[in-house]
């Protein structure tokens, strides 16, 4: 019964702390919002309640990944001491360790004190665009012309494409448990891996656009209203297999981390079907200001994506079931090609 209680209070410990830092760090009270930080707090605070009742019933619960980082630091500062005090006059002593276990427990909240907040806030934002773009439509002040196509659908449709994909991602971060699938497996092991993750999202990005300045544009606007028109239907395409991907993983959406391999929905295509959906849209609205300081940053940042592709592979590869899905799917990025 004790041990059940150390999972939760451990939890506990961790879900604060990193209230206490969303709350009073100075990026984080600059870049959340007051919904994110609302929606944050509200999050911690059900499961203050929810989790008690949870493991006052569960019968066996597994550690938590709380729970395995704080005993995996307690017990590497407890060895460090012992080492540092007999280094270096005992030859056999052994340097301080963590399990693979432990590792994934520590990587894991890593992941998700990053992500969580950045993915709330992004969701609120999207969906407050929303019904920002979507309020002439119910007021009915709006023309039924190609213009109104241009100016109030096309932003509305990218709004609702990545609330419904920061949604998901929110949610698997917050969320981890059996019944859902996507209980941890791995995490990222390499410097590389999470290099280039973290550089394609706030605030790394915008230290890595001080060198490589961003020139895709969110709405691709040409001379010609008609070829506007058409880049934007072609990007609400590449969009649209974007969020397919991310409604494939469905509760499994989690960047970083291996909860299980998807084989199904848009995975069945290609390995890698949101990065070339993604990146193909970018490409595209960027194509009115082409120059060659924009094709040369376009290509740094698809190959920021390439890179994560492969540091993902690598990752993924040790997991005999993506051995199996790699030989079922052998397209990393277009059907049939390559």
């Amino acid at each position: 019964m004790r041990v059940k209680y150390r999972y939760y209070t451990s939890n506990l410990l961790v879900i604060w702390l990193f209230i206490f830092i969303y709350r009073t760090h100075h990026y984080y009270v600059k870049f959340l919002s007051e919904q994110a930080q609302l929606v944050l707090l509200l999050l911690a605070s059900t499961y203050t309640v929810g989790g008690f009742f949870y493991y006052r019933h569960a019968a066996k619960p597994t550690p938590s990944h709380a729970y395995e980082a704080i005993a995996a630091i307690s017990r590497w500062l407890g060895q460090s001491q012992i080492y540092l005090s007999k280094f270096p006059y005992d030859k056999n002593i052994q340097l301080p360790t963590i399990t693979k276990q432990e590792k994934t427990a520590l990587l894991f909240l890593l992941v998700k004190i990053i992500y969580l907040p950045m993915m709330t806030n992004f969701f609120l934002a999207n969906l407050n665009s929303a019904r920002y773009h979507l309020t002439p439509f119910i007021t009915g002040q709006y023309n039924a012309d190609i213009q109104s196509l241009h100016l109030l659908i096309f932003p509305l449709l990218i709004d609702l494409i990545f609330l419904v994909d920061s949604g998901l991602y929110a949610t698997g971060y917050a969320l981890e448990a059996a019944r859902c699938n996507n209980l941890v497996k791995s995490v990222e092991p390499t410097v590389l891996g999470w290099a280039v993750t973290l550089a394609c999202y706030p605030p790394f990005n915008g230290f890595v656009n001080t060198y490589a300045l961003w020139y895709s544009l969110d709405i691709p606007l040409f001379k010609n209203l008609w070829l506007t028109i058409l880049a934007e239907i072609v990007m609400i395409l590449c969009y649209a297999v974007y969020v397919w991907g991310s409604i494939s993983l469905g509760w499994k959406c989690s960047n970083l981390t291996n909860r299980g391999i998807v084989m199904t929905g848009a995975f069945a295509y290609v390995r890698h079907p949101a990065y070339i959906a993604k990146n193909l849209a970018w490409w595209i609205a960027m194509l009115p200001i082409a120059s060659v300081p924009a094709i040369l940053t376009m290509s740094f940042w698809s190959f920021i994506y390439f890179l994560r592709a492969i540091t993902e592979e690598r990752h993924l590869l040790q997991d005999p079931d993506y051995q199996e899905y790699c030989k079922k799917v052998p397209y990393r990025f277009i059907p049939y090609v390559y």
